[in-house]
């Protein structure tokens, strides 16, 4: 009998789960588990609006496994140490998972000694081995690498579903009990109250989004500030997996071929690829990402904790970026126009080094997506691999042409 484990990581989903299905191939019985970690603040002890979504989702995915017969068992701690207790109690074989590449994630997986860990890569649009380049060898401008991706046509292909194995019980392994919370979602994500927080959530909001002319005019209304129209906002089911990219490729290629394509809907695959290079970036520069000066040889930013509590109370001397930091503060969202604007304030107006910036997002996004805000973020501060340096925004330029009528800043200084 082999009896394996998977371990659910940032792919809450069932279907087109690549490492699962590997997984069922390889099981006469499975057992699911998600591991809270502390160590990775996947649930702060404070509430806020990134917790309250990622606790929704694992509450439903217990749901959905309970209907198949099976259990998710939530367990907090170290996972190696977590692992190692289990293989011994119930002779399991292997570990499945999602490969993280993210340097302490990467740490965590391989400080599991006991049972073998096979971790597979599923969070790309792209299959790495289908590219025409090594990925350690990946262009070092986002351009160059999206012409050598688009000189062919892009094809995906979707994991098959096979029925789940008979369930294992991990006796003497306690689940922890999560908090139900009000979800009361606010402002550019208040559509999340209206969809269940799991894959068929996911699945019903996509369709959703194709069902009218919103993705015609993408390109027109993705740099607005306000309203649940303005993007896509698929990364806030994307960066729990709860809904892949190749599905969501998937639902825009057929959009496009009973509809029709235009610049916008070409854009909408331009983001997809933006979320791939910065995880191809991971392959080829690993920790370097993370170093303070990044791929630089250049100073970085002595940062004053007066900056860090002004920060953190909005309290900075630019009522439109006050505005921005109560958004994040109090809905878990913004714009990826305002990232930008923030982030820039942050590093060059307040002087605050760039990865203290990279952990006030982290904080706060629902959408918290490890590679793409790493990746951003070393962007803006000039220390990743663009040669024209950073990015340095004229913040009433921005304003003026993103916010005339004071709409965004009123609401978001006036009502929190």
């Amino acid at each position: 009998m082999s009896h394996n484990i998977f371990w659910f990581r940032n792919n809450l989903r069932l279907n087109d789960n690549y490492p699962l299905l590997q997984c069922i191939k390889d099981s006469t019985c499975i057992s699911f588990v998600y591991i809270v970690n502390r160590n990775l603040k996947i649930l702060d002890v404070e509430e806020n609006h990134k917790n309250k979504f990622l606790i929704d989702a694992l509450n439903q995915l217990q749901t959905n496994l309970s209907n198949l017969g099976h259990e998710l068992y939530v367990i907090e701690g170290e996972p190696s140490v977590l692992f190692s207790s289990i293989a011994k109690q119930h002779q399991i074989n292997k570990i499945y998972c999602e490969k993280i590449i993210s340097p302490y994630e990467k740490d965590e997986e391989l400080s599991i000694t006991q049972p073998d860990v096979v971790s597979l890569w599923d969070s790309s649009l792209l299959n790495t081995e289908d590219l025409e380049f090594d990925v350690s060898n990946l262009p070092d401008t986002f351009t160059t690498f999206r012409k050598k991706v688009e000189s062919k046509p892009i094809t995906v292909t979707l994991s098959e579903s096979l029925p789940l194995p008979k369930p294992a019980d991990l006796l003497n392994i306690k689940s922890c009990k999560l908090p139900k919370y009000e979800n009361i979602f606010r402002g550019s994500v208040d559509f999340l109250n209206h969809y269940t927080i799991c894959e068929n959530g996911a699945q019903s909001f996509v369709k959703d989004y194709f069902s009218d002319n919103k993705a015609l005019e993408y390109k027109q209304t993705r740099n607005e500030l306000m309203g649940n129209d303005f993007s896509t906002k698929f990364s806030v089911w994307l960066a729990h997996g709860l809904i892949s990219a190749r599905q969501i490729f998937t639902s825009l290629k057929n959009y496009e071929e009973n509809n029709r394509a235009n610049e916008s809907t070409y854009w909408i695959l331009f983001e997809l690829l933006w979320r791939d290079y910065f995880r191809f970036l991971h392959f080829k520069y690993d920790r370097k990402l993370y170093f303070p000066f990044g791929l630089k040889n250049k100073e970085i930013n002595e940062t004053s904790q007066v900056n860090i509590i002004n920060l953190e109370e909005a309290n900075t001397g630019s009522s439109f970026i006050n505005a921005g930091i109560r958004e994040l503060q109090n809905s878990g969202f913004l714009s990826n126009r305002m990232r930008q604007i923030l982030a820039s304030f942050i590093i060059f107006e307040m002087k605050i080094d760039w990865r203290v910036g990279a952990d006030f997002f982290q904080k706060y996004l629902i959408d918290f997506d490890i590679y793409s805000n790493q990746g951003n973020w070393i962007y803006i501060a000039g220390y990743g691999t663009d040669p024209r340096g950073g990015r340095r925004f004229n913040v009433e330029k921005q304003k003026n042409t993103y916010d005339i009528d004071n709409q965004y800043e009123m609401y978001w200084n006036e009502n929190t």
